[in-house]
């Protein structure tokens, strides 16, 4: 099959996942895909770490405001700076795959200092939208360890113990 018509290359024949645009290539590179998850009317550009095939759902850039645990942005299925789909540019960016991704495992990444470093949240659910929009407190079990592995020589509270998604969960205007 030419390069161009394997699914994930263009909206016209977008792949269902950055999984399976693995699966259609003998040697998967990473880069920007077209996918179209069952949840989605419409293909969208996304991009692929094929090294664990996950997905780009957002980068948020810990400095600013506007994915600050009180926003509304976290209960809305808009995309935000949608043309930032590359993991090679600082720019915040919310895509389509937050509320239309289902997902067994998150990867959450931190850049501190030129320094990737990654944990990896075993949770099931249909998007991270359902997980997070609700304002339900679901608990992850990561342990304080791997929290503080992401940034060298940090720490955490002393009594910083509950983890999980919205553990601020039932608090008025919280995501």
């Amino acid at each position: 099959m030419p390069e161009r018509t394997l699914a994930g290359n263009t909206a016209k024949f977008p792949a269902a996942s950055c999984h399976h645009v693995a699966l259609l290539r003998s040697q998967p590179r990473n880069g920007v895909y077209w996918i179209q998850p069952s949840m989605s009317n419409e293909p969208f550009q996304t991009y692929c770490d094929m090294d664990g095939r996950w997905t780009l759902i957002m980068k948020i850039d810990g400095h600013k405001k506007t994915f600050a645990y009180d926003q509304a942005i976290w209960r809305t299925k808009t995309t935000y700076n949608k043309a930032h789909t590359s993991m090679y540019t600082s720019k915040e960016t919310k895509l389509e795959s937050y509320w239309t991704l289902p997902f067994s495992e998150l990867r959450l990444s931190m850049i501190v200092s030129g320094v990737t470093k990654h944990v990896v949240v075993r949770y099931t659910s249909s998007s991270l939208y359902d997980l997070i929009a609700d304002n339900t407190y679901r608990p992850t079990t990561l342990g304080r360890s791997a929290w503080k592995s992401l940034i060298g020589g940090s720490s955490l509270q002393r009594n910083c113990n509950k983890e999980g998604f919205n553990v601020r969960g039932g608090m008025a205007g919280h995501a």
